[in-house]
């Protein structure tokens, strides 16, 4: 066994999610993604709104079914667990999402949103959960104090360190961080995104990032994906994002997409669904915004092929980006 094989704790292998879109029709939102992140690292996933990184958020964190493929964490298949086994996997993989008011209960104090992580998974009585959760509050930089208050008593960003608290409070192989810092002013996203790696260095966490804003996600992100209608065209190293290839991965580079820009959409459902297809058309998908689409592009999809060591992308005309952007060398 590889030692890359050996160290991974997510493996997608090929997979794909289908919707019901009504009148006996399909909608593919995920098509034959396959990613591997390595223990320790932080996985930047990045595209528009409607690329379907979200939907496959949800289904590494198995809050949506899996249509084709499999989920292996640590090497395990996790992608048709269900009853106590599934349950047993909720602790092992934790999620962040975009809004913190939408994981508590208005009702619920902080202390207990914490404390019932740890007694949900069996890791502490009560009683021990009370003193943990002060522990896991001082982690995150904010008073214990805090623990007897609820939602509407904290701000945005103290309720998001909060909800960081309790996914690390398990331990998790595995924590997914779906456009976490987004929602937040530049100044407290800042704040998050610095406890993100201080974490990270303290316990060894594994990450997986997916945002909209590039220049965020690759701070902390050792390694990108970008998805697009649905698949993966570019993977790369961060620090390697201006020999970018693919044709989208070089418009995002070149758009503003910053914290300002939260809540815009250049491309909607509709649009996704016309150049995706239904169940999937021939055809490259980006083709329709692609200065560079020649007669291939609308006969088959590119693979996604290794064009250098830690590089991939799906396009049939990297030579024509390349020379459009400066660049030389073989394809």
């Amino acid at each position: 066994m590889s030692e890359a094989m050996e160290t991974a704790v997510l493996e997608l292998r090929h997979v794909g999610k289908v919707f019901d879109a009504g009148k006996s029709t399909q909608f593919r939102a995920v098509h034959d993604v396959s990613l591997t992140v390595r223990r320790g690292e932080c996985l930047g996933i990045v595209g528009e709104s409607g690329c379907g990184k979200s939907t496959l958020a949800r289904m590494i964190t198995r809050l949506t079914d899996v249509s084709e493929g499999e989920v292996l964490l640590c090497g395990r298949d996790i992608s048709a667990l269900r009853g106590r086994a599934l349950r047993n996997a909720y602790r092992d993989v934790q999620m962040v999402f975009q809004d913190p008011y939408s994981v508590f209960s208005p009702r619920t104090s902080v202390g207990t949103f914490l404390e019932d992580g740890l007694v949900y998974h069996g890791i502490l009585r009560r009683r021990e959960a009370r003193q943990e959760a002060k522990r896991l509050m001082e982690l995150v930089e904010l008073p214990d104090e805090l623990l007897d208050r609820f939602p509407h008593q904290l701000s945005g960003g103290q309720l998001q360190r909060v909800v960081i608290a309790r996914a690390v409070s398990t331990r998790p192989k595995l924590v997914l961080l779906d456009e976490a810092t987004s929602a937040l002013d530049v100044s407290v996203q800042k704040q998050i995104l610095k406890l993100l790696v201080e974490l990270q260095r303290l316990y060894g966490l594994t990450y997986v990032l997916i945002g909209h804003d590039l220049a965020v996600v690759r701070t902390i992100a050792g390694r990108i994906a970008v998805m697009y209608a649905g698949a993966v065209v570019e993977e790369l190293d961060a620090a390697e994002l201006e020999a970018a290839m693919h044709p989208y991965t070089r418009m995002l580079l070149n758009s503003v997409f910053s914290i300002h820009d939260r809540g815009r959409k250049i491309i909607d459902l509709e649009e996704m669904r016309v150049s995706h297809g239904h169940g999937g058309a021939e055809g490259c998908p980006y083709r329709e915004r692609c200065m560079f689409a020649g007669p291939v592009c609308a006969k088959r999809r590119p693979p996604l092929e290794e064009k250098r060591t830690g590089h991939s992308v799906a396009c049939h005309n990297i030579r024509a980006v390349r020379v459009n952007e400066g660049q030389t060398g073989n394809d």
